[in-house]
C-alpha cells in the first residue's frame, strides 16, 4: 500500500448503500490523520461499510486499505520513541 501524506485533505464516505443506487454520505473531512483518527474508535464491522477519499488525488482508500493504513499508523505508534 501506498501512503500519502497524513496533512492531505480527505472526505471518509459511508459505502454500505451503494450497490442499491444511492448516493455515498459524507462522514467526515479533514485531513487524511483526522479520517484515520475516527475511524480508529470505529468497529471493524463499521469500518467496513466506509472509505476515505484524498481529495486532492484521485485516490480511495476501500475498507482493505483502510485497515492495512490504521494496522501502519498503530505500529508506527508504537515503534515512536517516548517524548522527553
Amino acid at each position: 500500500m501506498t501512503t500519502y501524506p497524513l496533512s492531505e485533505p480527505a472526505t471518509i464516505y459511508r459505502t454500505a448503500d451503494q450497490d442499491e443506487g444511492s448516493a455515498r454520505d459524507v462522514v467526515a473531512r479533514g485531513s487524511l490523520s483526522d479520517c484515520a483518527e475516527i475511524l480508529e474508535d470505529w468497529s471493524r464491522a463499521d469500518r467496513a461499510s466506509v472509505e476515505i477519499e484524498i481529495d486532492d488525488m484521485s485516490l480511495t482508500y476501500g475498507p482493505d486499505e483502510v485497515e492495512e493504513l490504521l494496522t501502519l499508523l498503530r505500529e508506527e505508534d508504537k515503534s515512536a520513541p517516548d517524548p522527553l
